[in-house]
């Protein structure tokens, strides 16, 4: 009877590891689908540097240290980025510094995240949390709190509209600044 009970217990125990380890024919696998909240690039490169072409010119390059595509959804992301905008001369007009970022190829935009800074061939300089950069119509834009240093003179609100070289600036919400020399400020209209 006891060799009986031990054979019942050993049967008992061979089928729960059969079933343990069978095969899974019902399509779910344990590795990653699309479904997973966890998507995985199809690509990624450290220390890069890209081109931005238009009409054969380089219209701006951007450096990162680090670079993860996404093709399926049209998203790169970039950490630690340094950007320079070029003018038709092809000399720096405009350079963009920031933590980390979202190119979006198809739209032709680069969003900037965290201590983003913007310098300009004229001593212009812009300071944000966030802002976007339309390379299509050439334009920096921004929903966050903005501080615009040019010469010593200060301005400061909330959001901007303005062109790359920070020459044309709309402040659109809360502004405030300090203007030393409010002559020149007219003459430059």
């Amino acid at each position: 009877m006891e060799v009986y009970n031990i054979m019942k217990y050993f049967i008992t125990l061979c089928l729960f590891l059969l079933i343990g380890c069978s095969h899974n024919d019902s399509g779910v696998s344990d590795k990653s689908t699309e479904s997973d909240s966890i998507v995985l690039p199809d690509s990624e490169v450290r220390t890069a540097e890209i081109f931005v072409y238009e009409k054969g010119d380089v219209k701006a390059e951007i450096k990162a240290d680090k670079i993860l595509k996404f093709d399926k959804i049209d998203s790169t992301q970039a950490y630690v980025l340094d950007i320079n905008i070029l003018d038709t001369l092809g000399t720096v007009s405009t350079n963009i510094v920031g933590d980390s970022g979202v190119i979006r190829e198809a739209e032709g935009i680069l969003h900037i995240y965290s201590n983003v800074v913007v310098f300009t061939s004229d001593s212009t300089k812009l300071e944000t949390e966030y802002l976007w950069w339309d390379s299509n119509t050439n334009r920096i834009k921004s929903d966050q709190f903005v501080r615009i240093t040019k010469h010593n003179d200060v301005i400061t609100g909330y959001g901007l509209d303005a062109d790359n070289e920070l020459n044309s600036i709309k402040i659109l919400n809360q502004v405030s600044g300090e203007v030393n020399d409010a002559e020149k400020l007219e003459s430059d209209k």
